[in-house]
């Protein structure tokens, strides 16, 4: 079974466990649970999906790209990967964390493809999107794992339940944040170069990607503190 079935059916099966204890309470309540479910899937999933879908795909050579266009796509990216850092780390829950990362990480790639005009190919957005599934319900399933250890005892850190929550949730937040910085990357350097010299030199774009990402990742986790201090502004 496949990590995007295993997620598909994670996701479904804790929202179709909260609408059954809300519906104890009231059946309305579980219908509304439902409802509002649905309007997020639509909104943040389903449409942005839609949209990058019928944009006009990017030519196999590539197009030009001005210093201006990577600038702002760049800011994007960092942004996006600090509140999701933000909100990965205060969530507490796997399965909002997958459709947290999920619904983020399709929304950078819509604002990307917007930026520049064009898609990437179908093929690639696969990939794309795969990426981010795998890869959140892989970090999910790691840290409910980590639900019953105690991180600080672990790790001789005296005090403490809350420190081991704390490092957990951090922990949590910061690799949902790598997932969102590769992911952008990646779909930054593909609107960059084109299908054909993106296909060519895939593994060294690869390794690119990782050795940025490691680099920026430090002051990404910085300013996801600071700015979960300050509050998320403009999330989405």
């Amino acid at each position: 079974m496949s990590l995007i079935t295993l997620a598909v059916i994670c996701v479904i099966g804790n929202i179709i466990t909260v609408a059954d204890k809300m519906s104890e309470l009231s059946p309305w309540l579980g219908y509304a649970f439902y409802g509002v479910m649905l309007a997020l899937t639509a909104a943040f999933i389903v449409l942005p999906t839609v949209k990058i879908v019928f944009t006009p795909e990017l030519e196999p050579s590539g197009e030009l790209m001005t210093q201006e266009d990577k600038d702002s796509a760049d800011v994007m990216v960092k942004k996006t990967a600090q509140n999701v850092f933000v909100l990965t780390t205060v969530s507490q829950n796997g399965t909002l964390d997958v459709f947290t990362c999920l619904s983020m990480n399709i929304s950078l790639i819509n604002r990307l493809v917007e930026l520049r005009g064009k898609r990437p190919s179908f093929w690639q957005i696969l990939r794309l999107y795969w990426s981010v599934a795998s890869s959140s319900v892989l970090i999910a399933s790691a840290d409910e794992a980590l639900d019953d250890i105690n991180l600080g005892e672990l790790l001789g850190i005296s005090g403490i339940n809350a420190t081991g929550v704390l490092l957990k949730s951090m922990t949590n937040g910061m690799l949902n944040a790598l997932v969102t910085m590769r992911v952008g990357m990646t779909a930054l350097r593909y609107l960059e170069v084109g299908s054909i010299e993106f296909n060519q030199n895939k593994a060294s774009i690869r390794k690119e990607v990782r050795r940025k990402t490691m680099m920026r990742m430090p002051a990404v986790v910085a300013m996801g503190v600071k700015n979960g201090i300050l509050g998320i502004k403009n999330i989405f």
